[in-house]
């Protein structure tokens, strides 16, 4: 029951985590390996107790029922292992890099599917990143090209750094160390202060949406600094192979635990007498 907990929670955790990332690296097995483990460890969860009232009461029949219950579900585990080691090989490979650009390139902004451009720019937030490489992917795709208002935004609104993301970079430090009047220290003080004149607190808020778009004329404000210039590749991979390789471990684990328990409950069942040294019933 505690391994069926510990699976429920880590199947949770890949869910509200990374599953929305499917659509971002066409694989939808990070949405169905989470639902599955859920499945097993919450149908584990209540099959223990059957297990062990079917011992204590030397029931035959629901001790039968139990052992291929436990089976199927150490079957449901191995499947769900396979999958995990099938989206850890499309997470390292080629195919994954190709599929995020032809997204952006081709249906990111698309009207008909706004659930794309959704997950992209909710990668964005959540990795603190842009576009595929860079931000510069985007002035090669269809969102860019068919704007009509000039000048065109060369990057979506997704890609510019939050409040919290500002504070974290450019305050933290500043606040930590104010009598080291360091070079890099007084840039970042600079940087802070332009932030906080659009921050009322670190929050998710966009810190100064004019900068990041280059909406303005100030050539003394620091736009890389309201960006997000790194790509999202490489935080999304190193993610997606922390979860995917956890997948494919805990599933065989507790496929051999479940594989382990079915053989258990056979031992038990040919024996033909309860466990206990006395019968609950007659």
């Amino acid at each position: 029951m505690i391994g069926s907990g510990f699976i429920i929670g880590f199947g949770i955790q890949t869910l509200v985590e990374v599953s929305f990332t499917a659509t971002v690296i066409g694989n939808n097995e990070i949405v169905y390996c989470p639902y599955l483990l859920i499945v097993v460890g919450i149908l584990s969860f209540v099959m223990t107790p059957v297990g062990f009232y079917s011992i204590i009461l030397n029931d035959k029949k629901v001790m039968v029922t139990h052992m291929c219950a436990t089976f199927f579900l150490g079957t449901l585990c191995a499947m769900t292992g396979v999958l995990g080691y099938d989206l850890d090989s499309h997470v390292s490979s080629k195919e994954m890099e190709t599929f995020m650009k032809t997204t952006i390139k081709e249906d990111y902004g698309n009207p008909i599917a706004p659930h794309i451009a959704e997950e992209w720019n909710k990668a964005h937030q959540q990795f603190k990143c842009c576009g595929v490489r860079n931000l510069n992917d985007f002035v090669k795709s269809k969102w860019f090209k068919m704007q009509k208002k000039l000048p065109r935004q060369r990057i979506p609104e997704s890609c510019c750094a939050s409040c919290s993301t500002m504070h974290e970079r450019f305050c933290v430090a500043f606040f930590k160390k104010p009598e080291e009047m360091s070079e890099k220290l007084m840039k970042n003080q600079t940087i802070c202060l332009q932030a906080s004149k659009g921050c009322l607190s670190a929050d998710s808020s966009i810190a100064n949406r004019e900068i990041c778009l280059q909406r303005t004329l100030d050539f003394s404000l620091s736009v890389d600094a309201f960006q997000y210039t790194s790509g999202c590749l490489d935080p999304i991979r190193t993610t997606l192979e922390f979860f995917s390789f956890r997948i494919f471990i805990y599933s065989s684990v507790f496929c051999v635990i479940l594989l382990l328990s079915t053989l258990l409950w056979l031992v038990v069942h040919e024996i033909r007498r309860p466990i206990l040294p006395f019968w609950l019933l007659k």
